[in-house]
């Protein structure tokens, strides 16, 4: 245990993690990629327009504009815009977005062996979401304005040949960094809470349900709801400020990420007209059902590649151990129910070394 403690001192981001994360990361974007075109397109299509009513623009519901986008052709390849751009995309995101967080939780939290204190977690999710929101902004304009192309006249669309042509176009415009406020802002919150309000749902849920799936669902429904309610209004004015093209005076719309949600909020979302905050929302549906499908299947994935099954339904709520001087959390996934379960099931006839972590590999038939 001390070597396997001292090897993995430091959870930075390294060649084991990069494959893992990227592999997972696009086959869940592969899989939802067609639900972050319509959201993307939800949030265009609502410029300008008064949000009307509690909850959801009407017109923009995710069905309607699938059936949409597939009655104007090119099939389900439409959704992936260019694929050179979709797998840079990914790959950029996935990259920054890990390797921001696991820099400033080991900054935080060097000591392997336990869980960062709910704030120290939070504190590293958002500074890290930040700084990747910010260096991964020029992939991410490439791409949105790829996804809102066909919308425009053909006399006026970027018309970017692949992602190489689209980024220096943008670098030439001089907007690589236009909207990257809110997009950190955005991956902010999204990385601030999403984990952290999962773990603290499905442990806890231990109680009520016991070792079963639904800890695992209704922990990452509450994850999803609190990220999107964070993140998605960042989105919106990401989206707004990538898209933007000049006037015919020639000056941009939005002077930047508060002067944006302020004309928003003015002109769509004022209670003057009977219009609400919803407007931050449009889309809303497509991107919560996008996360919490990336979310469960990234879960099973990486059960699959550390060949725990579903040992995580077993683990039990935090507990606190003051009297060996610790007043962190510490999360042990072997714990109580689990041995139990190894002691009635006795499988492997090695004796008592088949209760150490080290031979998780031996368990695997039970």
């Amino acid at each position: 245990m001390e070597i396997e403690y001292w090897r993995n001192q430091h959870q930075r981001m390294n060649k084991d993690r990069f494959l893992a994360a990227n592999a997972m990361a696009l086959l869940t974007h592969t899989i939802t990629q067609p639900l972050d075109l319509i959201k993307t397109r939800a949030q265009m299509l609502q410029e300008g327009k008064g949000f009307n009513g509690i909850g959801w623009q009407k017109g923009y519901y995710p069905m309607t504009m699938f059936n949409e986008i597939m009655a104007a052709g090119g099939g389900y390849r439409k959704f992936y815009s260019k694929f050179d751009a979709f797998l840079v995309r990914t790959v950029a995101y996935t990259t920054l977005r890990i390797s921001s967080f696991l820099y400033f939780y080991d900054w935080i939290n060097p000591d392997a062996r336990r869980e960062a204190r709910p704030d120290y977690y939070a504190m590293a999710g958002y500074t890290g979401g930040m700084v990747a929101g910010i260096l991964y902004n020029p992939f991410e304009i490439v791409f949105t304005r790829m996804q809102v192309d066909e919308l425009y006249p053909e006399q006026v669309r970027w018309n970017y040949r692949n992602f190489v042509d689209g980024l220096t176009k943008v670098a030439e415009e001089g907007a690589l960094f236009r909207g990257s406020l809110a997009h950190g802002l955005k991956l902010g919150g999204l990385v601030s809470v999403a984990t952290g309000v999962y773990d603290y749902i499905k442990e806890n849920a231990f109680y009520f349900f016991g070792p079963i799936l639904i800890n695992r669902l209704v922990g990452t429904a509450a994850g999803v709801a609190v990220a999107v309610t964070l993140s998605m209004p960042f989105d919106m004015l990401r989206t707004r400020m990538h898209t933007m093209r000049p006037l015919p005076n020639g000056q941009l719309p939005y002077n930047g990420t508060l002067d944006c949600f302020s004309k928003i909020m003015k002109y769509e979302g004022t209670s003057k007209k009977m219009n609400n905050l919803g407007v931050m929302y449009s889309g809303g549906q497509a991107y919560a059902l996008r996360l919490y499908a990336i979310a469960l299947i990234s879960q099973f994935a990486m059960d699959r590649y550390l060949g725990n099954g579903l040992m995580q339904e077993y683990w039990q709520p935090a507990r606190y151990y003051y009297a060996g001087g610790l007043d962190y959390d510490f999360h042990d996934p072997y714990t109580d129910t689990y041995k139990n379960i190894l002691v009635r099931n006795w499988k492997v006839a090695i004796g008592d070394e088949t209760f150490s972590p080290d031979q998780k590999h031996l368990m695997l038939g039970l």
